[in-house]
């Protein structure tokens, strides 16, 4: 079996609810490939009392049928049962079972009032019992729908304490990496940069293989297991395949407004608002504001690809199969390879802005640093605190040391962010430089004169998010 890695507080918290002599209802969502299935499966290890049935597309008697079956696995004498969902559902209570129904929006899918009768069979039997009932879905809106919405028949019934809530996101940087341990610091950055933080992606990379070799073999070969990842991902979650494409390719290509993006997608402006929203409920793409926005009110919104397969895939894989097989061994070294650093600049960026809060721990950040621009001004990172300070960085992911240049325009833009400190006067700066190649030595002078000016390498930057749990 593969390697689990860093869910473990999601583990102990399942298991808790399990121990518990009350009933306890447990609700795991996150979008595919993200490791939900992993998770119940490791929290169930060693349970004699559980039962778990993956739920697939298909009719209500089919469902039934096989949710028997994996019933009658620890639980033999339900075979005599008829098959119906409250009966079956009242026996494995009755037993005090720990039921998990994996893909529920599957079961809803198939018999629409299954929802409704897990909630009349909650409050009057499984309310009384030790039973856990764990619902599971990648369906995000659906789960919303059937469970987490005010409005859902089940509203209201998961479990407080520990909280039966768990969404599962991609792994932190210094989680995943532990998928590479025999890459240096800036190999894990192009890693992370490709693969990201969903479990399924690294599973096939071979650490003992350079980042060439495990593209290549994983991504750009034609039989590799990541091939076809995006496209076949898309294509069980949506209708209209090619237009999201469409979008996924214009955002690719550096357009991140959605009327940037209506335009080179070829979509009328207005009905994109559907195709960007369905992507965001599939958590494949994400909106981005400048840091000193209300995100309820700003027109300032820009969407980034948040998945770093999808990401490299549009910009490195779909269209170009026939160029690969003209350069054949050397597709990577011509066609990837010079354009790499500037794909994994934007991770890069993302990875320092993560590692901020605990570079800086006396400062009390109001919201978590981000992005900044206005008009054609722009900054990498901004950091608005409860105090008078105001933290503005840049980050530089290049091939030549940071300049006393770079800077010099960082401390120019600052003065065009329109701050008050929370108590009033003027915002007090700390400048912060990040650099996958360090700094010349008048920047170095300069962050010696000056304790408002820290300097980050990349090294340093890495080392801080394998520390923490971001």
């Amino acid at each position: 079996m593969s390697k689990f890695i860093n869910r473990a507080a999601e583990l102990a918290r399942l298991r808790e609810l399990y121990a518990s002599d009350g009933a306890e209802l447990a609700v795991v969502w996150g979008r595919r490939r993200i490791g939900k299935t992993r998770l119940v499966s490791e929290s169930l290890r060693d349970r004699n009392d559980a039962v778990y049935h993956q739920a697939t597309e298909t009719t209500a008697k089919c469902q039934l049928k096989a949710f028997v079956a994996d019933a009658s696995e620890v639980y033999p004498d339900i075979t005599r049962l008829q098959h119906d969902w409250e009966i079956l559902l009242e026996y494995l209570v009755n037993q005090d079972a720990i039921i998990v129904l994996d893909e529920f929006p599957y079961l809803a899918d198939a018999d629409e009032q299954l929802p409704s009768l897990i909630q009349r069979l909650w409050d009057h039997d499984i309310v009384d019992s030790s039973t856990t009932l764990v619902l599971t879905g990648s369906a995000i809106g659906m789960m919303h729908d059937l469970i987490l919405n005010g409005t859902a028949p089940m509203y209201g019934r998961i479990s407080q304490n520990p909280s039966g809530k768990f969404p599962i996101d991609q792994l932190a940087f210094g989680a995943a990496m532990e998928f590479f341990p025999e890459y240096d610091p800036e190999e894990q950055i192009f890693a992370y940069g490709v693969y990201g933080g969903v479990p399924h992606y690294f599973q096939t990379v071979d650490d003992t293989q350079s980042l060439e070799e495990n593209i290549t073999r994983t991504l750009l070969a034609q039989q590799g297991s990541l091939h076809e990842e995006p496209e076949l991902t898309l294509r069980m979650e949506v209708n209209e395949v090619k237009r999201f494409f469409a979008i996924f390719q214009a955002i690719a290509k550096g357009n991140r407004t959605r009327n940037e993006i209506a335009g080179d997608a070829g979509i009328d402006a207005n009905s994109s608002s559907y195709y960007l929203d369905r992507l965001e409920d599939l958590e494949l793409i994400e909106p981005d504001y400048p840091v000193t926005a209300d995100p309820t009110r700003s027109r300032k919104r820009r969407y980034r690809i948040s998945d770093h397969l999808f990401r490299f895939w549009f910009r490195f894989v779909h269209g170009r199969g026939g160029r690969y097989e003209m350069y054949g061994d050397t597709a990577y070294s011509e066609l990837v390879e010079p354009e790499l650093p500037d794909f994994v600049s934007d991770t890069f960026e993302q990875l320092c802005l993560q590692a901020v809060p605990t570079l800086y721990p006396d400062l009390r950040f109001t919201n978590f640093p981000g992005r900044w621009w206005h008009q054609e001004h722009e900054i990498d990172i901004v950091g608005l605190t409860a105090e008078e300070t105001l933290l503005v960085g840049e980050v530089k992911f290049t091939s030549q040391p940071v300049g006393y240049s770079d800077l010099s325009r960082l401390r120019a833009e600052a003065q065009h962010i329109d701050w008050t400190p929370p108590a009033g006067g003027d915002p007090q700066y700390e400048y912060a430089l990040f650099s996958r190649s360090g700094f010349n030595q008048s920047v170095q002078e300069a962050a010696t004169e000056d304790e408002m000016l820290r300097l980050f390498t990349l090294e340093e930057v890495v080392e801080e998010l394998h520390s923490v749990d971001v």
